[in-house]
């Protein structure tokens, strides 16, 4: 049989999903499928949560800004400084490569490596360094702005090396009226490496803060500004095709849910990508996928795409960029709500797999939804219409449907079933489209496009478009999207705790009721019995998870220093047993008395505390808190053996800490102070049933608050009033 030869015109990739219409997800009887799920939030709980970044990006120093600094970097226009980089990125996209590239990276002229202590600035509140500016900043903060200059660019990100920031430092980067952040160690890449979100124009200021704790004793922190990844509008580049030739290229805007059922839940999950490809700007589609754990931000886009940890942290995603209207101008990306940083969980080639890659964010905004998928072989038989939302050439949200055909000559190295052919209906696929999902009518992700071939006209019904099938892709993806057992040892990362000897995974998934923002905890590991998890801020404390032997079980600790809601998944990898916990009445905590079968444990030393600043004055016994302001004691009785004692504090950071009893290594309370302006809310999650009084007293302000634990009780509080401002 003559096969056609593979034309590398179109690059995506589809996650199998199912559309519920209650808008809650669900799973079927039916393995291998979930249904769509989309969060229930209304226009004012988006509204604030836009209002909130638009909040947190105020807050950048702006030092480049206020101060006036000239450029420490200096790049001419690249049509003159770089025109083999042009060529070679016009040569590339016409020849139909994988991924569409739309930039690349320049080095500086000269690396900059900026090194920050306390001493930068002891001398004085200012200093030049590193071509830019330290300041000493409120609370004695510390803060270093710099600003790179790249002539005409239409967009910039910025490369940070060698990265090494406590927690609790925040970046902001700005220009051509964006300013994006606070973002943190988050970003951070496998290799040590940060790229920036990325800002319109030619001018990218950032700006890096350090908390006062952070500067104790001679700590040392910093990076080197190195290089920019220059992005380019592809629309004023010489590149074939040429963005006006794309006559088949149909605005999404244009069809409602008489044209395809699904779409207006779609639209919400679908993202246009950006991310480094070896030094290459890569461009294609993702969106979200559903999973047992709801509201976990996993992504679903193509191997030849991201197919590395590095791009999966440089990755960058805009949503909702979608016409206003039928063939409206499309809204500027700098306005839109966006995604920045991710971990590679899982990816796998085109031979023997179906080009797939998923991935998890660090964080999305609000208005997100999460599409259903269908790993059933079945769900396309022959003549079955398949819809697809993408970004071809950069453009606005793009709209194809396609027919299933099981009989078309096969492409040489897709072959069936591993891949699924479809024939043109309506529309086209372009470069760009890369990782976009084909759905059925009703949403559910069925397979994931690698390309086209028949044609080397985009446009014609003579090119065939060729998909990996979710139904291969599931059996590495199912895992993640629905676990049914272990997979061996724990592996902890950034987002899983593992605990007693790597035998249990630790997860959490938050959604924010007040803005509809959701994410994945973040770790920060403690003792091999204990850990916890921040959500957005890793100087702010929210969740604390203990697991210890009694044998014969092993018992669940979780203590609460939050109201938002909250999943917590333990997966003990021993049998693939697997739990959930959610928010408790009165955000106290539980304990699970009977978790899982007692198994030995082996502890690890305490964590060091940290040194606190400020006019609390700290010991063994006393946790100071905002700038040492709020002095913490605790008291405890043991109602077991009538034996009792003075809690034992580990400063966490400058908001949060904790308390042990006897055992260093058992943390029995974790609590944090968060200043809200107008008050100043006291948070307490417990992983104890002793009796114990919490004293807070406020040295500046001279109030003193007493919280009682009775005997036997399992709660800890929160007092949203406990002090003024």
């Amino acid at each position: 049989m003559n096969r056609r030869t593979l034309l590398l015109t179109l690059i995506l990739l589809v996650p199998a999903g199912a559309l519920a219409q209650s808008g809650q997800g669900g799973q079927s009887g039916q393995p291998g499928h979930l249904g769509l799920y989309t969060p229930r939030e209304d226009a004012a709980a988006v509204g604030a949560a836009r209002a909130a970044a638009v909040k947190a990006a105020a807050a950048a120093p702006r030092i480049a800004e206020r101060y006036g600094l000239a450029p420490l970097a200096e790049l001419g226009e690249a049509a003159v400084a770089a025109p083999d980089r042009i060529e070679k990125m016009r040569t590339w996209n016409e020849g139909h490569h994988r991924p569409l590239h739309d930039g690349f990276e320049r080095p500086l002229p000269a690396p900059r490596q900026v090194e920050l202590s306390a001493g930068l600035v002891a001398a004085s509140a200012v200093a030049e360094h590193a071509g830019g500016l330290a300041i000493q900043s409120a609370f004695d903060k510390l803060a270093w702005g710099g600003m790179v200059r790249v002539a005409n660019a239409f967009r910039l990100r910025l490369h940070l090396s060698g990265v090494k920031l406590p927690a609790g430092a925040r970046l902001w980067v700005s220009g051509g009226g964006e300013t994006v952040g606070p973002f943190g160690r988050e970003l951070i890449g496998p290799d040590g490496g940060l790229w920036t979100p990325s800002i319109a124009g030619g001018e990218a200021a950032v700006d890096v803060e350090l908390p006062a704790a952070a500067l104790a004793g001679e700590a040392r922190f910093g990076f080197t500004l190195d290089k920019v990844l220059e992005l380019f509008d592809l629309g004023t580049v010489d590149t074939t095709p040429a963005l006006d030739g794309l006559v088949c290229n149909l605005d999404a805007s244009c069809y409602t849910a008489s044209d395809f059922p699904a779409i207006d839940s779609a639209r919400h999950a679908v993202a246009i990508i950006y991310f480094n490809d070896s030094g290459e700007g890569g461009q294609c589609t993702g969106q979200l996928l559903n999973s047992s754990m709801l509201g976990a931000p996993y992504m679903l886009t193509a191997n030849h795409c991201i197919s590395t940890p590095a791009g999966a942290a440089s990755l960058e995603a805009f949503w909702d960029y979608y016409t206003p209207s039928c063939n409206a101008s499309p809204p500027n990306q700098g306005t839109l709500p966006r995604s920045n940083g991710a971990t590679l969980l899982a990816t796998g080639v085109a031979d023997p797999q179906s080009d797939f890659t998923l991935m998890l964010l660090n964080n999305i905004p609000a208005g997100r939804s999460f599409l259903g998928w269908d790993a059933d072989p079945g769900a396309t038989a022959g003549g079955t219409l398949l819809y697809r939302l993408s970004h071809p050439m950069g453009l606005p949200q793009d709209f194809v449907i396609t027919s299933s055909d099981s009989t078309t000559e096969e492409c040489s190295g897709v072959p069936r079933p591993l891949f699924l052919y479809s024939d043109q209906v309506k529309g086209g696929t372009f470069g760009g489209s890369s990782g976009s999902a084909a759905m059925l009518a009703n949403g559910e992700v069925v397979a994931q496009l690698y390309g086209g071939c028949g044609s080397n006209d985009d446009c014609s019904p003579l090119q065939f478009t060729v998909d990996g099938a979710f139904a291969t892709s599931f059996l590495t993806l199912q895992q993640f999207l629905q676990p049914g057992g272990g997979s061996g040892p724990c592996k902890p990362d950034k987002f899983t705790l593992c605990l007693m000897g790597k035998r249990f995974r630790v997860q959490v998934s938050w959604t924010n009721q007040f803005d509809g923002s959701s994410g994945s905890g973040l770790v920060i590991p403690s003792t091999d019995s204990t850990g916890f998890f921040y959500f957005t801020d890793p100087s702010n404390y929210e969740l604390i998870v203990k697991i210890l032997d009694f044998s014969p079980v092993i018992k669940v600790f979780y203590g609460e220093l939050t109201d938002l809601q909250f999943t917590i998944t333990i997966t003990d990898t021993s049998n693939g047993t697997v739990k959930t916990y959610q928010n408790t009445a009165g955000d106290c905590g539980a304990i699970d008395e009977n978790a899982f079968t007692a198994a030995a444990a082996a502890a690890a030393p305490a964590a060091k505390a940290i040194e606190k600043r400020g006019t609390c004055a700290p010991s063994s016994s006393t946790l100071c808190l905002l700038d040492r302001r709020f002095a913490v004691q605790v008291s405890w009785m043991n109602q077991f053996d009538g034996s009792s004692g003075t809690g034992n504090q580990r400063s966490l950071s400058d908001e949060s800490g904790l308390f042990t009893f006897t055992d260093p290594t058992d943390v029995e309370l974790v609590m944090k102070m968060v200043d809200f302006g107008d008050r100043t809310a006291f948070f307490y999650g417990a992983l104890s049933d002793l009796e114990y009084d919490i004293t807070v007293h406020d040295t500046i302000g001279g109030t003193t608050k007493t919280y009682h634990n009775p005997a036997g009780t399992f709660c800890g509080g929160l007092d949203n009033t406990a002090f003024p401002p």
